[in-house]
């Protein structure tokens, strides 16, 4: 287990800050980890994005995890990044439009309160980046997040979990339901298709000309990952027989993850006559992983062979009904890689719209109603377990992720 930041006596937190951003991105190359902290210093909220190790840090061993949960039975499968645009609307296995968390680089089974606790701060971030609202009514939002999530545990609770509360067009409103409603109407599978692999059926290739987001792989490379995609197809729960069109590298993409290896596979799928673009995304340990105790650690490393699997198993426990392309494949370099379906209505909802208190807390109950049934979709008896440590102390509850979401974004 890693300590806290271990404070110098000269430079303080900033001195001891700067050296723990450094160590932790010491593998990136300096051209990937210049791109990423000039990313982070466009604002506190990407900072934040950018530093998932810092919150860890401050907060893996927190004492006051165990005034609502730090025991076994509040431990489910986690997000393990959680900020408002780690949720976004995407299509599940059957077509549907949902909103939910759509990134699982780092799940990870830990304590629920962490994933609530991370998404608090960055509510307030965003608030005070928005600019228009008044302490008191930011509070109002952060209680709102916090309350709705207990709530719909309870709700989960007396129906058995058969509910699962899913957030899609038809049981939103506001400024939700206008996002999803204008995703459903502008996106569509051939208009992605078209601006990342133009051209028609069988012949369409990836876009090389957007040289910012993908660049030409080479012929061992390439060699590579079609040998790899055999071991993959062994790894989905129901098997594909599909076509290796294209491949590029994916550049740019993300903030915490800016450097790590990626890919963009194009396939014809001979079963339904798509064209589909695989994720294809090297995975390590989650950010969380390094500050559990050694206990832990071993017990995950048990569980997990490797990190890609990690991945998988994360997203199909927190996911309803997950993307069926998804699964991994390994590289000649080691390394273990996440393969899922970019999908058509990836979309992240602007949170920058979100101008007043009533708008705002709408949105926070949506965040705290889908986190909830993830975290109890993960794990049997999850709700009840959560039920029982409140013990009817909503009250002190929110208080806590009040205080942690205001002296937190203070210090971010």
């Amino acid at each position: 287990m890693l300590d806290p930041l271990n404070i110098p006596a000269e430079g303080g937190r900033p001195a001891a800050v700067v050296q723990a951003l450094n160590e932790w991105n010491d593998e990136l190359s300096p051209e990937d980890r210049r791109a990423k902290y000039l990313r982070m210093a466009a604002s506190p909220f990407v900072f934040y994005r950018g530093s998932n190790h810092l919150f860890w840090a401050d907060f893996a061993a927190d004492e006051r995890l165990g005034r609502f949960g730090n025991a076994e039975d509040t431990r489910t499968w986690l997000q393990g990044d959680l900020h408002a645009y780690n949720f976004g609307s995407f299509d599940d296995a059957k077509g549907e439009l949902v909103y939910q968390v759509n990134d699982f680089d780092e799940a990870i089974v830990a304590d629920y309160q962490l994933d609530l606790w991370r998404m608090a701060v960055s509510l307030v971030l965003i608030a005070r980046a928005n600019g228009d609202l008044a302490s008191n009514h930011q509070m109002e939002v952060i209680d709102a997040f916090s309350q709705t999530y207990l709530d719909s545990l309870k709700a989960l609770r007396m129906d058995a979990g058969k509910g699962w509360r899913d957030v899609r067009p038809d049981s939103t409103r506001g400024r939700l339901r206008r996002f999803l409603d204008s995703v459903a109407a502008v996106y569509d599978r051939e208009g992605m298709l078209d601006r990342w692999a133009p051209g028609k059926g069988k012949q369409r290739r990836l876009n090389l000309e957007r040289k910012d987001q993908l660049q030409e792989v080479t012929s061992a490379e390439r060699e590579e990952l079609e040998e790899a995609l055999d071991g993959y197809r062994k790894t989905l729960h129901k098997s594909r027989d599909f076509k290796l069109l294209d491949c590029a590298r994916r550049l740019g993409a993300g903030t915490g993850s800016l450097g790590t290896a990626r890919f963009y596979v194009l396939i014809h799928d001979r079963g339904d006559g798509c064209e589909r673009i695989l994720d294809v995304k090297q995975q390590g340990r989650p950010t969380g992983y390094a500050f559990l105790d050694p206990s832990m650690q071993a017990d995950f490393d048990a569980k997990f062979p490797h990190p890609a699997q990690r991945h998988a198993k994360g997203y199909r426990a927190l996911v309803r009904r997950s993307d069926p392309y998804l699964g991994w494949l390994r590289l000649s370099n080691g390394g273990h890689y996440s393969v899922r379906e970019r999908s058509p209505f990836k979309e992240a909802f602007p949170a920058e719209v979100l101008d007043g208190r009533f708008p705002f807390a709408e949105q926070a109950e949506y965040w705290g109603q889908a986190l909830a049934a993830d975290h109890s979709r993960a794990k049997k008896g999850f709700a009840d377990a959560v039920h029982k440590t409140l013990d009817k102390r909503d009250d002190d509850f929110r208080a806590v992720v009040r205080e942690i979401a205001f002296s937190y974004a203070d210090q971010v």
